[in-house]
């Protein structure tokens, strides 16, 4: 694609013709840190010369951004209403999820605070709703939030909840909930009731309290399951084994199953986790999110990871399972815990690599 700056400076204008617009803080925002990516993609970091300019300084300067009636490249300017896409820029996994969003429209005020959700995703197995807060107090940087869920009627459908806020303005914020499905729940549909309770600074620990619900019906994005029959890879009497892919146009959902039955490694090592490296027969790596998990405490676990959008030339997927033996360090109350800082002892088992057939 052209660089943005250089259709500007391509186009014979006054500047003067243009009305502006009045934008949210939200808006301001995702153009500012859009605007600081696309600088940072080129070599030359001099001021470019005449619109190029004059639309730079205004768009960080001003209280408003110029309303371009020029619309032959309105779509590749960096302004788009996506909580979604905001933290994509942090979020590997979520990148491109914008595009599958279903918009909303839903408000609510309590005790001088607006609630607005603007979008929402369902993947079959995640919940994500993205919302911009405006509130008449300083919530900090990163407020904490308390919210329930019902799915469908049920209050405990859920494993458990994510959520992030990022201050965009004074006194505005702007946020996105992930809410993660029982492992066992797949929904092709659901009703989803979003309450929040409160909102508080991290920091100062002021609160506000209230009700803002919210209520939406919710269509999962297409999807394929493949259930998987590749055999279990085993060695030194610990195991995984692959269930499922969920294919996604967003993502790949997989679930397995770890044993671990060698007793020796479990009296040497405080922790011993596994994980899968995914590649495909392109070379592509996948990062993944866990998703949910279960087990019965006898050396049986069940996960589902989430991973970002699969390549679309891909046919394969191997899976390179690994378990990580490791060193914990213990707390006052003798919990224990891993610290990836320290210099306790680490070691990795890699088993042999599942294989999957994309199917098609």
């Amino acid at each position: 694609m052209k660089n943005l700056f250089k259709h500007f400076n391509d186009i014979d204008i006054d500047v003067n013709e243009f009305e502006e617009a009045d934008v949210t803080e939200f808006e301001k925002a995702q153009f500012k840190r859009d605007l600081k990516r696309q600088v940072s993609k080129t070599k030359n970091r001099k001021w470019m010369k005449g619109v190029a300019a004059v639309c730079l300084s205004l768009g960080i300067g001003t209280a408003s951004l110029i309303g371009l009636s020029y619309t032959t490249f309105a779509h590749e300017i960096p302004i788009v209403n996506s909580i979604i896409k905001l933290f994509s820029t942090k979020d590997k996994i979520i990148s491109g999820y914008e595009e599958f969003a279903d918009q909303q429209h839903l408000e609510a005020e309590s005790n001088g605070t607006t609630i607005t959700v603007n979008e929402s995703l369902f993947d079959s197995k995640k919940f994500l709703v993205g919302y911009y807060i405006e509130t008449d107090r300083d919530l900090g940087e990163h407020p904490e939030i308390e919210t329930t869920f019902k799915v469908d009627g049920r209050e405990h459908a859920l494993f458990h909840t994510e959520h992030i806020i990022e201050k965009v303005g004074p006194n505005k914020y702007a946020g996105l909930t992930t809410a993660i499905l029982n492992l066992s729940n797949q929904l092709e549909q659901a009703n989803f009731e979003f309450h929040i309770s409160s909102l508080s600074n991290r920091d100062t620990k002021e609160m506000v309290q209230g009700s803002w619900d919210f209520e939406i019906d919710a269509k999962a994005t297409e999807n394929k399951v493949q259930i998987v029959e590749a055999p279990a890879s085993k060695k030194a009497d610990l195991g995984i084994k692959i269930n499922e892919v969920i294919y996604t146009p967003i993502s790949f959902i997989v679930n397995y199953t770890e044993t671990q039955k060698n007793e020796m490694l479990k009296e040497k090592w405080d922790v011993i986790s596994s994980d899968l490296n995914v590649k495909d027969d392109l070379g592509n790596t996948y990062t993944s999110r866990l998703t949910g998990g279960t087990g019965n405490g006898q050396g049986f676990m069940e996960y589902v990871f989430t991973y970002e959008k699969l390549h679309p030339d891909a046919k394969t997927l191997i899976f390179t399972p690994i378990f990580k033996l490791m060193e914990a360090e213990i707390d006052e109350n003798g919990v224990k815990w891993v610290n990836p800082d320290s210099d306790l002892k680490m070691e990795i088992i890699e088993l042999s690599d599942i294989i999957i057939k994309i199917p098609k």
